[in-house]
């Protein structure tokens, strides 16, 4: 299976790609491609797109954004009137808490912008295991 990461307002990109591809890669995950956006409309736009033609996507970056950007604050609103079929907050102890949101056979992982953060987060839960489901 693969997968595409957008970056929203995101700081060290490079860093956090590269965290997020060596924890795809031990779960036998693929990255299909990466894109950037600064703001709300773009963010809709990017996460269609990525959609498409991936069941899952990691949207890295703009949780500490004022409600808003925030991305978390956007994709609850854009599912509010959707069918979700699991959601779980991914606690963080070291900033903004990252969130897992599955509809139907797609999957948003949403996360912070830095890349000790997203290793630790991710290997506290199996996130990469209900996303293969």
């Amino acid at each position: 299976m693969d997968c595409r990461i957008v970056f929203c307002s995101a700081k060290k990109t490079a860093y956090c790609e590269r965290a997020l591809k060596k924890l795809l890669s031990q779960s036998g995950i693929g990255l299909k491609g990466t894109s950037f956006t600064v703001d709300a409309g773009s963010l809709g736009e990017k996460l269609c797109a990525a959609l498409e033609d991936c069941r899952a996507v990691f949207v890295v970056g703009g949780l500490g954004l004022d409600i808003e950007r925030n991305p978390a604050e956007i994709l609850s609103r854009a599912v509010s009137a959707e069918r979700v079929d699991d959601y779980k907050r991914i606690k963080n102890n070291a900033g903004a808490d990252g969130y897992y949101l599955k509809a139907g056979d797609s999957s948003l992982v949403l996360l912070p912008d830095d890349p000790k953060q997203i290793k630790e987060m991710l290997s506290n839960i199996n996130i990469f295991e209900a996303i293969s489901a």
